[in-house]
């Protein structure tokens, strides 16, 4: 059965020809002097675009009744089944993704073949878990773990990347790109005399875009874990994948910069009226500071709805430590009574540096409001193993996987990240805010 998300791109690039087949008709119309052989020849172009548009969303309409038949059939009491009808969950909240972990560990015993994968699973006491397997579908040069046992992976991320961790909404993108309009200026209203016309005004309006960023942890893994089939072993195989992902989604989407296929983080879609950089240490300055910091967002009218500090946790402790010099009570009690600054709750990542700027002591402090940053998530997670590859580890050095009886592990997500409004972020570089 081919994936739903596949379908479904495919008819959004149908879309986009239908488009262009009319636009191109509109264009030869608009002429002085129209060429009527080549507007014949759109017109037989546009009734083939629109002719696979059609078919394309006719497979998807086909697809969505399909999935929506199944997961009704599953939930029916009633209905008898041979086997398994959803995916095994966990029993504890700390076993939450062991069945990805289980149907990575399948696929590794099976070499990739999801038949093989079912059986090493009904063979070893986890046909619960990888029976799901039995409806997955080929990705591109791997396996896409099916959306249940995906999405507890996915749930897993979530707490180790601030920017996810704060509440930010996130939007299934399943053609792999959207567009989303905004209000970028609004009408305005005046008074006037009596009987004086009214001034017109109109709101200005412009589109948030995003796409597909594909993220690739790679996550070497010793076959003689493998090979035992135990829970315990699936634990470090999902801890693995979900740190190695974790931390570099983390620092993408605080301080990715959009280049090489990255999205672009919070840091660099802040304005640059929004961003100062200072040398601050008495408790006056930084006070002042971070009270600014919270008015450049304030002051634009933003909501505030779910406001959020991103730092360091030494900058944390720092901020928590500054007392003021005449009565020496603490400038910011919040920190240690509650993890809040101004009221807004702090979230600590180690991906944020504190040896930035001339001197190497500078590190950045982010304040933006969660509701207003958007994160577009294919809700998917790609899994391809091979035991005969290579790859470089962290110092450089070109590892062989079948020379150290390893099988590498990667798994693929796709994601970006956009702000509603750039005004809803705003921060500065501290220099010295280190303990």
């Amino acid at each position: 059965m081919p994936d739903l998300n596949d379908l479904r791109r495919a008819r959004a690039a149908a879309s986009d020809a239908l488009q262009a087949a009319s636009a191109a008709i509109d264009g030869l119309e608009a002429a002085e002097t129209p060429d009527a052989t080549a507007i014949a020849a759109a017109e037989t172009g546009f009734a083939a675009a629109e002719a696979a548009f059609e078919a394309a969303d006719r497979r998807v309409k086909r697809a969505e009744s399909a999935a929506a038949a199944e997961a009704a059939a599953a939930a029916t009491p009633e209905a008898p089944a041979a086997g398994p009808t959803a995916p095994a969950t966990a029993r504890t909240p700390a076993d939450r993704g062991i069945g990805a972990a289980l149907c990575v560990m399948a696929l590794a015993a099976g070499g990739g073949d999801v038949e093989r994968a079912v059986r090493w699973g009904e063979a070893n006491g986890h046909s619960g878990a990888v029976a799901a397997l039995t409806g997955a579908v080929d990705a591109a040069g791997g396996v896409n773990i099916p959306a249940p046992l995906a999405a507890e992976v996915i749930d897993l991320l979530r707490p180790r990347v601030v920017v996810a961790n704060a509440g930010c909404p996130v939007i299934d993108m399943p053609a792999g790109q959207m567009r989303q309009a905004r209000l970028a200026a609004s009408a305005t209203a005046s008074y006037g005399a009596e009987n004086a016309p009214a001034v017109e005004s109109a709101p200005e309006f412009d589109q948030v875009d995003m796409s597909f960023k594909t993220l690739r942890g790679l996550v070497p893994v010793g076959n003689a874990l493998l090979r035992h089939a135990s829970t315990p072993v699936a634990r470090v195989v999902r801890d693995d994948l979900v740190n190695v992902m974790g931390t570099r989604e983390d620092l993408a989407f605080l301080r990715g910069d959009g280049s090489g296929g990255t999205p672009t983080g919070l840091r660099n879609w802040a304005l640059a009226a929004n961003w100062a950089v200072e040398a601050l240490k008495t408790p006056e300055a930084v006070e002042a500071r971070i009270r600014r910091t919270v008015n450049l967002v304030e002051d634009a009218d933003v909501a505030l709805a779910r406001g959020t500090w991103a730092m360091r946790a030494s900058t944390k402790n720092f901020l928590a430590s500054l007392r003021h010099p005449a009565s020496g009570a603490l400038v910011f009690p919040g920190i240690e009574q509650s993890g809040t600054l101004m009221g807004y709750p702090i979230l600590t990542s180690s991906q944020i540096p504190d040896n930035l700027g001339a001197g190497g002591d500078e590190t950045e402090i982010t304040f933006f409001d969660a509701a207003e940053i958007m994160i577009g998530d294919s809700m998917a997670l790609s899994i391809a193993l091979s035991s005969e590859a290579s790859y470089v580890d962290t110092s450089g050095d070109t590892i062989s996987a079948f020379q150290r009886d390893l099988t590498l592990v990667r798994a693929i997500r796709e994601h970006d990240l956009a702000p509603m409004h750039d005004q809803a972020l705003a921060g500065f570089n501290g220099t010295g805010w280190s303990l």
